[in-house]
């Protein structure tokens, strides 16, 4: 939930003032320091605030950029938001649904859907308030081969399902595997905008620019009309290689470069390692990551 400190912030108005649009949406005194994301999103509708209907995706070439942490640290911080978020899991390894505690085996996963077995429906897990997931898992591996031996049109493998339940949710999520694969080209064909996490490291730098190329053919061959940004991760301030990459980035990506950057954090790594809310401390990355799905929200410079 998102605190009452942080809703003050964000409006920009005194505290006490938060309280009393809080009491006025409850219709009772407050019990906590914390705010339910519906309660938020009644009073930033009331605030003018509009919330998307679009689907993003997290790609990158190279492993190890922090986009797993990305997506989950942008979809939580939007629910905090009030805005009603669907992950999906789509890197067989299943890093993001073993983050959202979904480690089950035995639950229906993408590969279903595409096998006729299952309705997008019933893949569907609620995680919490304004959080649903569709979890992956190993079965998930063998996704590319199915859809490329597939005789239907694969591409449309992400995009044909998710018309089924999209209406539901402000933000749907979609976090994959480190390739240029049949499955990455079915998520970018269903996506508003395409988010490429980016760290210090030259070859992470290399994966990215293949990767836009790639953005570029699809984008060219399918039609397409979706967003693409590049996100810097991991930066460290007392690195020369982050000031240099990160610079470089810039230099090269100007246009497409997302407004922040996320600071290196050893609590970013704990979000994914112990199931722990990175809004609930007080790291440099929270506040990075307030500003990304702010961004991703369009609720930066709304007035």
């Amino acid at each position: 939930m998102l605190s009452l400190t942080d809703l003050s912030l964000f409006l920009e108005i005194p505290l006490t003032d938060v309280r009393d649009l809080v009491k006025a949406q409850k219709g009772k005194r407050l019990d906590s320091h914390h705010v339910e994301p519906e309660t938020v999103r009644a009073i930033l509708l009331e605030a003018g605030y509009k919330y998307p209907h679009k689907v993003v995706s997290l790609q990158m070439l190279k492993g190890g950029v922090a986009k797993t942490t990305t997506a989950l640290n942008i979809g939580t911080r939007a629910a905090m938001y009030g805005a009603r978020v669907l992950f999906i899991d789509m890197d067989q390894q299943a890093n993001l649904s073993f983050a959202l505690g979904c480690d089950r085996e035995d639950l229906p996963v993408w590969i279903d859907i595409v096998e006729k077995k299952k309705e997008i429906d019933e893949c569907v897990q609620f995680i919490e308030e304004n959080v649903d997931l569709i979890p992956s898992g190993l079965n998930n591996s063998v996704l590319d081969r199915v859809l490329l031996n597939s005789n239907r049109n694969w591409a449309q493998a992400v995009k044909g399902p998710l018309a089924k339940i999209k209406h539901r949710y402000d933000l749907i999520i979609i976090d994959t595997a480190p390739a240029l694969s049949a499955v990455n080209t079915a998520v970018t064909v269903a996506s508003d905008q395409v988010i490429l996490p980016v760290n210090p490291d030259k070859f992470a730098l290399m994966g990215l620019k293949k990767n836009l190329e790639e953005l570029a053919d699809l984008a060219k061959d399918f039609d397409l009309k979706f967003e693409r940004k590049v996100l810097f991760t991991k930066f460290d301030g007392r690195e020369n290689t982050s000031h240099e990459l990160l610079q470089k980035c810039i230099d090269s990506f100007e246009d497409e470069m997302m407004k922040s950057y996320i600071r290196s954090s050893s609590e970013v790594k704990n979000t994914i390692r112990s199931h722990r809310n990175l809004f609930e401390g007080k790291s440099p990355a929270k506040v990075d990551y307030d500003s990304i799905a702010r961004e991703v929200l369009g609720f930066e410079n709304l007035f």
